[in-house]
């Protein structure tokens, strides 16, 4: 059984890669992803390359079908279905990384609340 794996930068989805054994399938989504992560490292002070290489990360890797390629495209199709790209600018102005969601509002610092 294959293995699918997302890579991202921070929480900003950038490539889709199926593997089976030595052989793998990559999609690299769509230049909206990689301008995203451009930005979102602009604004969080990652212009340095080792702080940017660092904050590149590989999800778990999932089962999937054992068709490399098409497997790859179809997470590949989804992923860009998913985030609009009101959902990508709200990560660049969240420096890349997903805001917790629910009521709660942090506490202000130096507050007596």
């Amino acid at each position: 059984m294959a293995k699918l794996i997302v890579i991202s930068w921070r929480d900003i989805p950038a490539q889709v890669l199926v593997k089976l054994g030595r052989e793998t399938a990559k999609v690299q989504l769509s230049h909206r992803f990689q301008e995203a992560v451009d930005r979102a490292a602009m604004r969080a002070g990652k212009s340095g390359s080792e702080a940017y290489l660092a904050d590149w990360k590989r999800s778990e890797p999932r089962r999937c079908a054992d068709d490399l390629h098409a497997e790859a495209a179809a997470e590949a199709a989804r992923i860009e279905a998913r985030y609009g790209d009101d959902d990508l600018l709200r990560l660049i102005r969240s420096h890349g990384l997903e805001q917790p969601t629910g009521d709660a509002v942090p506490p202000v610092a130096g507050g007596d609340a």
